[in-house]
């Protein structure tokens, strides 16, 4: 649990990610992390000190400075530095708590996953503290650059924050479905509606998913998931390119259609000759085996022009120990999975791509992750958001974002755009996408989002 400060390796990590931020004098060249040093010491020279927590992560112990959660506080001080001659002295351990929320160190320690093997958010320090849609680490970040700052300024040494220009718009589809009206989709929710299978909703809901595949099969009616060109149109009218997650047909419960049918390769092609990214939405077997991500790879390269380098996992199933490195054998550039299903936020506290610890080879994982904030099921199924009140649901985590400047990863499937199951949905959707666009947004794809901050300075894979 921790018991002990940050080692070299995991501070090394760490520091690599905050580096991004500035420019000049390296902060790790005056850092000093002990907490055995006595303030005589301290004031001797000119240091950065922060204190080491030998302490595991107590809830009922986490001290708040404002509105920010302190996770290792070592001391009783409310405020979290202060200015020492030409030193700058921590009150509590700041590098830790940045630590244990960017790492995943939470999700590593976690031995209670839900029914798809996911991390719950109900076990994550975010839900217990009440910080889901508040970057945290950014803040950490901010608090260390600030003092950092200072202390550059009292020793004459070069300090240079980095400006980003604008805040970023990641908008993906997930490709799960695209069809609608099948008799087994009727069957699969009728045997739901009877109780012979989980249900997806509650009895009310369960029967018009009953009536609605019904009527749509008797009644012709039009295929509301094969969206593509309308999606297309209206992104192209706001200047906005997407990423698009194909997912292929397994005997697990994946999608039902297989990357070399025509009508795929068809819509892989439309969307390639538009600009978007086409990534692979990976299987529920992909995420521990590496034969089925590797083959479901090797298939969809077949129908791109150029290699994916971009995944999301199906139902966003992830074994953060195992995932990572399956992931990055088969050699791919970016995952985008990490959200939590529950809620809109930040599963890893940080509103910027980065890369999680492999805590058993102690270091950072080769593959990059795009954070996931917001998946449009979290609000409609999950939380069961009244349908006008979308776009204000997602304004406190798109504010925080680009308070930052860093990347909104937005998620809105190919086939929740459907006027029969929710009216009024394609207008909320349209909304939506046009506020973050007046917001200041940039959009960009997937890989474009992590080459733009890997060009800032991060270290490691850069493929």
């Amino acid at each position: 649990m921790m018991e002990r400060p940050l080692n070299h390796s995991e501070l090394h990590y760490l520091l690599d990610h905050l580096e991004t931020q500035y420019s000049g004098a390296e902060l790790e060249d005056y850092l000093l992390l002990d907490e055995a040093v006595s303030p005589d010491e301290i004031s001797a020279s000119r240091n950065f000190y922060i204190p080491g927590s030998v302490h595991p992560l107590k809830i009922n112990e986490v001290l708040w400075i404002g509105e920010t959660p302190v996770l290792f506080p070592c001391s009783g001080h409310t405020e979290w530095y202060r200015v020492e001659g030409k030193s700058v002295r921590f009150n509590h351990d700041i590098l830790k708590s940045a630590f244990y929320l960017l790492s995943g160190y939470q999700e590593y320690a976690d031995r209670d996953p839900d029914e798809h093997g996911r991390f719950r958010w109900h076990s994550s320090v975010q839900y217990k503290l009440g910080f889901t849609q508040k970057p945290v680490v950014n803040y950490y970040f901010e608090v260390l650059l600030e003092a950092f700052e200072k202390f550059c300024q009292l020793n004459h040494l070069e300090f240079k924050k980095k400006e980003r220009p604008a805040p970023l718009l990641f908008l993906s589809h997930d490709v799960d479905r695209i069809k609608k009206y099948t008799l087994r989709n009727l069957a699969i929710s009728s045997l739901q509606l009877v109780g012979l299978k989980k249900a997806s909703y509650g009895f009310g809901r369960q029967f018009k998913a009953v009536a609605d595949y019904f009527k749509g099969i008797i009644l012709f009616r039009k295929n509301p998931y094969q969206t593509f060109q309308e999606m297309c149109a209206l992104e192209e009218e706001l200047n906005i390119t997407s990423t698009w997650f194909f997912l292929e047909k397994t005997k697990l419960d994946n999608s039902r259609y297989h990357f070399n049918q025509a009508r795929i390769r068809q819509w892989i092609t439309y969307l390639s000759n538009k600009g978007h990214e086409i990534g692979i939405h990976g299987t529920l077997e992909s995420s521990t085996d590496q034969k089925a991500m590797d083959g479901g790879i090797e298939r969809l390269n077949a129908a791109c022009e150029s290699p994916v380098s971009g995944i999301r996992q199906h139902f966003l199933k992830y074994q953060q120990q195992v995932t990572p490195g399956i992931q990055s054998a088969a050699g791919l550039f970016y995952d985008a999975s990490l959200g939590f299903a529950e809620q809109p936020g930040f599963r890893n506290s940080y509103a910027y791509p980065f890369r999680l610890y492999d805590f058993d080879r102690q270091e950072p994982m080769l593959i990059w992750q795009l954070p996931l904030n917001l998946m449009e099921a979290s609000l409609m199924e999950y939380m069961n958001v009244p349908t006008a009140s979308i776009p204000e649901s997602l304004r406190p985590v798109l504010a925080e974002v680009a308070r930052f400047k860093g990347v909104f990863a937005l998620l809105w499937h190919n086939c929740r755009l459907d006027e029969e199951w929710m009216p009024g949905i394609k207008i909320i959707y349209r909304q939506v996408l046009e506020e973050i666009i007046q917001a200041g947004f940039v959009s960009v794809t997937g890989r474009e989002a992590v080459k733009q901050f890997i060009s800032d300075g991060a270290s490691g894979n850069n493929s």
